[in-house]
This record gives structure tokens, C-alpha cells and sequence, in this order.
């Protein structure tokens, strides 16, 4: 088959779990002979450049937007979508002149270029699959967090009411700032249904967990709906952990991986660390607002941490396979953690809150222990830390979950037989 793989990031550079995910299912496509070509949007360039990125042929469509926040959002949407799908049926057409017959898809990677990879399998009459790995179908900042706080609860609080819109875009920018924002409400209203309107007309609709599925109910038709998860590549894994970590690391040491922001619950820390009267050198991997806040609170616990504002890619595994425990402590609805998923590919014991598909990863006393509240958190880090057996149990397990459940085999076939289904 020959996929056209748009997505609005890809590796490598400093680009998040969504991006590396993409990668690896171009990566696996491409080991089983099928033809991939990745588009990706690139702001602030000028025309079309070729190159390949990790393997994989690579397309980047310059294109610009100012710096004005929604007018920049209209340029980068909006405005957008007609050209970059025009890029799409040029390398349609390329594509089909290879073949002798029709079996060429369009599998877009989020929210950037999924309404462009439906304009062009329109025009040039092939299938679309759209992955949806965040909240973006129906949030217009993609987080799911009402002023970048709190889980949205119901779909009709999900920005179809401006009350909603109001109320969270003076909870995200404060009260000077929000109300500057407000008239942009009706754009955020029209771009939010333009958005759901075009996933609607997708072939196929992948949901990476359980969780987005549901949250996707209402959007996409049921019989269009897949949840397939995204997938890890053990063997390219087992060669990045023959080489060892570059960062100085204690002989013992927790772990944190991800942003310093609220939603991903690291300001939870202290007050976990405080009620566990524990004092673990912790590594923390990740920048964000709450990064001086956390050094004072921790600072004031006595507890040793080491900050690391980023990390490759690479070097990240390296620190999951050589923690003893990864702390987890997300509060917003996590569609499917890519950190969560690498931790399980190299055997991390975790420690996690139960929030959005993360339960689709970790099954709890399995592969990994969920504690639903901070003090929940404490206790159970502490029987863990207490106890080497069950970490090394927690190790063993979760290395097997991600062999049977998230590697390349085990996924790729499922995604191959949805191909084949939509081209018939």
C-alpha cells in the first residue's frame, strides 16, 4: 500500500509523544514494505522541501501565520487547509502514476492536518484515516482542561456554549487577558465545529484509548470508530538501551518525565513527597511554569532533585530502564501516554493516577500500581519503596504487557487490516 502519512509534527527535535508515535507507525509500515511519504507543516518557511526525516521520505510545506494569537491560529488552520491539501492531491496523483492500481491512503496524524487530508481524499477519491491522540476534536486548545485546570465533564461543556468559551479563556490568560480575548469567542465556536465536521467525514476515525473513543461519541459515527493504540518499537528500544545514560545519575532515584504544568499533575509532588516522609534523589525531565515553585517546595522538604529541561529522546529511555520508579501523578485526561508506554517497553516500575486512558495501559498490582488520590499516592510509594521484590514484579510484568499489547506486532497487523478494509 502506499500511505500519505500529514502530520503536524515529526521527529526529530524537541517534539512531544504524538510526534514519536507518528514516526513509529511510519517506521513499521515501512519495515513491511509498504510506501510512506510524511507531510509536515512548517511555519515561518517558504515553499516546499524535500528530505527525509529518520528513514522516512519527508515533505515539509512552509507557510505563513503572524504572531497575533487567533488571527495566528486562522493562518495556521484556516487558512492553511486548502494549500496543504492541494500538496496532498500532488502527491496523490505522483503516487498513483506508480501504481497500476488505486491503493494509495491518506492517514493523517491531528488537528493541523486532518482537515486537509479530508479535502484532498475527497478530490482525489481515496480513503482518510484520522488518528485523534488529544482532546482537539472537541477543545480548541486540545488540553480537555477547563481553564487549563479542571477535566471537562460533559460534551455540551466542551465549548459549544459561550459560557464555556468565556469561563475558560479567563481561567487560561487571567481576567485582563481573557476579556481582551473574548471577542474572539465566535471564531473559537465556528473553528470548533469546522474541526468536528471534517472528522466526521473521515473514512475511518482511530482512537488511541478507550477514553478518547468515548469522548468521541457523538462526533463519529460508531461504525467509523477504531480504537487501536499507539505502538512501540522493542528491538529499536533494546539498541538505545545498550548504550548507557549520559546524565550523572544517583544509584537510586525516582522519576518524572513531562511538562511543569499543572494538568500533568507535578505540582502534586510535594505535598506526595511530604506526606511520605520520603527523601529519594528524584529526577525531573521536563520545563514549565511550575518549575520555581517546585525547586522552593522541594527544596524546602529536603528533598535532592535534579532538573533536566530536556531530554532526546533516546536519553529519556535510558533514564526510564534505570529508575526505580516512575512517579505518574497526572490529573487531566491523559489520552494515551507515551511515556507510559516507553516506561512499559523498558520494564519502569510506575506509580500512576488513574486519569483518562491511562488505565488502558496500566492494570493496577499488574504492571503498575493507580492511586486515585495524593494520599493514596504516598502510601503506595511508600510500600514500594519499601519493598525491591515488587518493583522488580511491577519490572517483569510490564515488559510483557507492552511485548503482548503495544509492540509493532502486535499492533501494525490491525492497523494494516483497517487499510485493507477501506480500499477493499
Amino acid at each position: 500500500m502506499q500511505i500519505l502519512l500529514p502530520t503536524d509534527l515529526f521527529p526529530p527535535g524537541n517534539v512531544g509523544g504524538a510526534a514519536w508515535s507518528a514516526l513509529t507507525l511510519a517506521q513499521a509500515l515501512q519495515k513491511r514494505n509498504h510506501t510512506v511519504t510524511a507531510l509536515v507543516p512548517v511555519q515561518g518557511q517558504k515553499g516546499l522541501h524535500w528530505g527525509s526525516a529518520l528513514g522516512i521520505p519527508l515533505l515539509r510545506h512552509g507557510y505563513y501565520a503572524p504572531r497575533l494569537p487567533f488571527l495566528q491560529n486562522y493562518y495556521r488552520y484556516e487558512k492553511l487547509w486548502p494549500s496543504l491539501a492541494a500538496t496532498l492531491v500532488d502527491l496523490g496523483h505522483s503516487q498513483l502514476r506508480r501504481s497500476q492500481r488505486s491503493n494509495l491512503l491518506i492517514h493523517a496524524q491531528h488537528s493541523q492536518v486532518a482537515p486537509a487530508a479530508i479535502l484532498a481524499g475527497h478530490k482525489l477519491g481515496v480513503p482518510v484515516v484520522v488518528t485523534v491522540r488529544d482532546h482537539w476534536p472537541w477543545d480548541y486548545f486540545a488540553t480537555g482542561l477547563h481553564g487549563n485546570r479542571f477535566p471537562y465533564q460533559m460534551r455540551e461543556d466542551l465549548g459549544s456554549r459561550w459560557a464555556a468559551v468565556a469561563t475558560d479563556l479567563l481561567g487560561r490568560l487571567g481576567p485582563k487577558q481573557g476579556i481582551l480575548a473574548l471577542p474572539a469567542i465566535p471564531y473559537i465556536l465556528a473553528h470548533l465545529k469546522r474541526r468536528a465536521t471534517f472528522l466526521a467525514q473521515a473514512d475511518a476515525v482511530i482512537a488511541v484509548s478507550n477514553y478518547i473513543a468515548q469522548r468521541l461519541a457523538g462526533i463519529v459515527p460508531k461504525e467509523r470508530l477504531f480504537v487501536l493504540p499507539n505502538m512501540v518499537d522493542l528491538p529499536a528500544i533494546e539498541e538505545v538501551l545498550a548504550q548507557p545514560p549520559k546524565t550523572p545519575l544517583p544509584a537510586t532515584f525516582l522519576l518524572f518525565v513531562g511538562k511543569l504544568e499543572p494538568n500533568k499533575g507535578v505540582g502534586l509532588l510535594p505535598e506526595i513527597l511530604r506526606e511520605a516522609g520520603c527523601k529519594w534523589p528524584l529526577l525531573i525531565v521536563g520545563k514549565g511554569s511550575l518549575q520555581q515553585k517546585l525547586k522552593e517546595d522541594l527544596s524546602k522538604l529536603g528533598v535532592p532533585v535534579t532538573f533536566l529541561n530536556w531530554a532526546s529522546h533516546e536519553e529519556v529511555l535510558r533514564l526510564l530502564a534505570r529508575t526505580d520508579l516512575l512517579l505518574f501523578p497526572s490529573l487531566w485526561g491523559e489520552p494515551l501516554s507515551r511515556v507510559l508506554l516507553e516506561a512499559c517497553a523498558v520494564g519502569t516500575p510506575i506509580l500512576a493516577m488513574p486519569t483518562g486512558g491511562t488505565p488502558d495501559i496500566l492494570t493496577n498490582d499488574l504492571n503498575g500500581l493507580l492511586a486515585a488520590s495524593p494520599q493514596q499516592f504516598a502510601q503506595k510509594l511508600n510500600a514500594l519503596l519499601a519493598n525491591p521484590f515488587e518493583r522488580q514484579r511491577l519490572r517483569e510484568n510490564a515488559k510483557t504487557v507492552a511485548r503482548q499489547r503495544f509492540a509493532v506486532e502486535a499492533v501494525i497487523p490491525q492497523v494494516e487490516q483497517l487499510y485493507a478494509t477501506l480500499l477493499g
